[in-house]
């Protein structure tokens, strides 16, 4: 399970992925990949700055920045969480903190532990 998927959980039905990726001009496969990627680097220890994780998730999954740059601010608000803007309570900050305490399942305030843990179970170790 990706992070998306882990926020998509505790969301419930309250976002449509298809409607998100016509949005932002990537197809649902898209959109999950890139998604995943960014909320990796800013959960994890990639980078605090939405944009450089847009920059690396681009990287790493060779789609157009410029759609991935549109996603988080979309996601945001999507699932309620404001206009995507960090001014707003909630906004990225209030994404983030979900991406977050999904990856950080044991509460120590690092989710690389659980990162670790979800892997090895990803290879039978």
């Amino acid at each position: 399970m990706g992070i998306l998927d882990g926020i998509l959980s505790q969301a419930g039905d309250s976002l449509n992925l298809d409607d998100l990726a016509s949005q932002v001009g990537l197809s649902s496969e898209q959109l999950r990949s890139g998604a995943d990627s960014i909320l990796g680097q800013l959960a994890g220890d990639g980078t605090d700055d939405p944009q450089e994780a847009a920059a690396e998730a681009a990287n790493q999954t060779g789609l157009p920045l410029d759609r991935l740059e549109q996603l988080l601010p979309q996601l945001t608000q999507q699932l309620g969480l404001g206009d995507g803007s960090d001014s707003e309570e909630g906004g990225l900050g209030g994404l983030l903190e979900q991406a977050k305490g999904f990856l950080d399942q044991d509460g120590d305030g690092s989710p690389l532990d659980d990162v670790a843990d979800m892997a090895k179970g990803l290879f039978n170790r």
